[in-house]
């Protein structure tokens, strides 16, 4: 049996979803936000168990089954922003495979200035998670669930702005 070049990738990619069900399993919330938490992480590792099986052949592909429970694991985190996940959050998922672009946020824009502090923290965090190469390859676990966290982060921040920024005090007429 010849051993395909990207077969690594695809365990990297495994790997990478029972992370991250090992981190929507361990969040903190509410119990309606807990029940979609814990469908995410078994759509996760639906799909950590069909990377796992794919056998890769001469260039990279998804299987189907895979690409539907990351979309499901996907459309549920962005039906219930409560669960802390970003849009399109399993992209860390499938790097290994697809090369494509991290999630980043959008800028938030905060009227109170220590809104604007964390929001470039948080920011500049991302980024330095993003370009850690070595830490990313060497400890995937640590580096996975420290993204997810500051996303986490983020996300609470991104609410706090909204209310903050829509109080009439902050609003600027135009």
């Amino acid at each position: 049996m010849t051993t395909s070049p990207f077969a690594d990738q695809y365990t990297q990619a495994a790997n990478r979803a029972r992370i991250t069900a090992a981190v929507a399993r361990d969040r903190y919330a509410g119990p309606d936000t807990m029940a979609v938490l814990h469908r995410i992480a078994e759509h996760l590792e639906a799909a950590a168990g069909h990377l796992d099986a794919h056998e890769p052949g001469a260039f990279v592909d998804l299987p189907f089954e895979a690409s539907e429970e990351l979309w499901k694991a996907d459309w549920l985190a962005e039906e219930h922003p409560a669960t802390r996940f970003p849009v399109a959050f399993t992209n860390y998922v499938l790097e290994p495979l697809s090369g494509r672009p991290l999630p980043f946020p959008e800028p938030l824009n905060p009227v109170t200035d220590r809104f604007a502090v964390r929001e470039t923290d948080l920011r500049n965090r991302l980024a330095q998670l993003h370009a850690d190469g070595e830490l990313m390859a060497e400890q995937p676990d640590e580096w996975l669930r420290t993204v997810l966290t500051v996303w986490r982060d983020w996300m609470r921040l991104a609410d706090e702005v909204r209310v903050d920024n829509g109080r009439p005090c902050n609003r600027v007429d135009s």
